[in-house]
């Protein structure tokens, strides 16, 4: 019994993590837009469809972006150069897509409004 409940608890979150990937990459509609950092304003993400701009001061990178199951967004980009980055993160957003939070991988986050 306790083997199918967590079979059914498993697939409960799974779906419900489908969802909201679904629902974030719809056309990237809740995630167009200019988000700008609240702790450096020089800092901004600009998200249009799947194409992606960064930038900070003088420095700009641009590329796409994607969503993973496990609700990350990984940022494929180029700086002028041609130099390549691969740039993940884990993605919260608040319910009124006011607010993004990215948190990298050793847990430092960084909060974008648009």
């Amino acid at each position: 019994m306790k083997k199918i409940i967590r079979h059914a608890a498993i697939f409960i979150v799974s779906s419900a993590a489908l969802l909201l990937l679904l629902l974030l990459c719809s056309c990237g509609s809740d995630l167009d837009g200019t988000w700008v950092s609240r702790e450096d304003e020089d800092t901004r993400i600009k998200i249009s469809g799947e194409k992606v701009k960064i930038s900070y001061d003088d420095f700009r990178i641009e590329g796409t972006y994607e969503l993973d199951e496990d609700a990350n967004i990984i940022f494929h980009l180029t700086d002028k150069n041609g130099s390549k980055y691969k740039i993940t993160a884990k993605l919260m957003t608040d319910q009124k897509n006011k607010t993004i939070t990215l948190i990298n991988p050793k847990g430092d986050e960084e909060v974008f409004e648009k």
